[in-house]
């Protein structure tokens, strides 16, 4: 279910293809979820009248939040007042976008996962079990890399995803890249760790629905409270990495030409563009 969420998340927070998003949503969402659980005709009625509210919901509540924050972003790009400190409030507030929806979706996820039959729940959980022994298996291969490989690795996965808003960088920037990579620490073997705990403590409350009245109460309180089952060691690491990231960005800002500012801020304004249609359109 928290997989679930995370797909809805980032589905709907995602700047890139938003319209496509919306209108194919629904295809989208189903096609995901029979990939761990094959759903009763009840079950599927209940979920898409379920998601036909938290769409509605997102569409009047939210998305005029997204568009007040992107406006916000542009005029610190604009005003060229991005910091490290501006970057960070930023990031934040992203989260906070997602955490209304995960809190907002789900109580009824709860009432889903109450449910379920114990077949379905089987499924499920031999799902997880399958993807974490493959996160593993990559963990494991990604032990035999050396430092200067994981760098490098690192690098590119860096600049990739900053060149897709600001186009080809300069030899300026993939140094300043180059100089912040080796100091972000690696979280995956944490974020496993974390993964399994979360799925352990949701196995543990699912095989006990139909004794527990208390079941879906307890569900919501483990969907909404996920850094109970972070380690002090993988949240500060996380922490560490998001300052170091902020720092990063604010150097590589300063440094943009006047064409990579302008391709940031068209990014920027074709997500308030999607998202004000959107909006404005049912």
């Amino acid at each position: 279910m928290k997989k679930l969420i995370l797909l809805f998340g980032f589905l709907l927070l995602a700047g890139c293809s938003t319209k496509f998003t919306y209108n194919n949503l629904d295809w989208l969402i189903h096609w995901y979820v029979d990939d761990y659980v094959e759903l009763s005709d009840r079950q599927e009625n209940l979920f898409d009248e379920h998601f036909a509210n938290w769409l509605n919901w997102h569409r009047s509540e939210e998305l005029a939040k997204y568009v007040k924050h992107l406006k916000s972003l542009k005029a610190d790009v604009e005003n060229e007042r991005l910091t490290a400190e501006s970057i960070s409030d930023h990031l934040w507030k992203s989260r906070e976008h997602w955490e209304r929806l995960r809190d907002h979706v789900s109580p009824e996820l709860a009432q889903l996962a109450a449910q379920l039959t114990d077949e379905q729940v089987e499924s499920l959980f031999k799902e997880l079990s399958e993807e974490n022994d493959e996160i593993a298996e990559k963990l494991a291969e990604a032990e035999g890399k050396s430092e200067d490989e994981v760098t490098e690795s690192r690098v590119e996965d860096i600049e990739d995803g900053i060149s897709d808003y600001v186009g080809r960088l300069s030899k300026q920037q993939k140094a300043i890249i180059r100089q912040y990579a080796p100091d972000f620490h690696g979280t995956r073997a944490l974020w496993l760790a974390y993964r399994k705990d979360f799925q352990l403590a949701a196995r543990k409350l699912i095989d006990k629905r139909e004794n527990n009245p208390e079941f879906e109460t307890e569900f919501v309180a483990l969907l909404t409270h996920p850094d109970e089952f972070r380690s002090t060691d993988y949240q500060q690491l996380r922490l560490q990495n998001t300052q170091l990231y902020g720092r990063m960005l604010e150097q590589l800002f300063y440094t943009l030409s006047d064409k990579q500012k302008n391709k940031l801020i068209n990014k920027i304004d074709d997500m308030i563009e999607d998202f004000e249609y959107l909006m404005s359109n049912d």
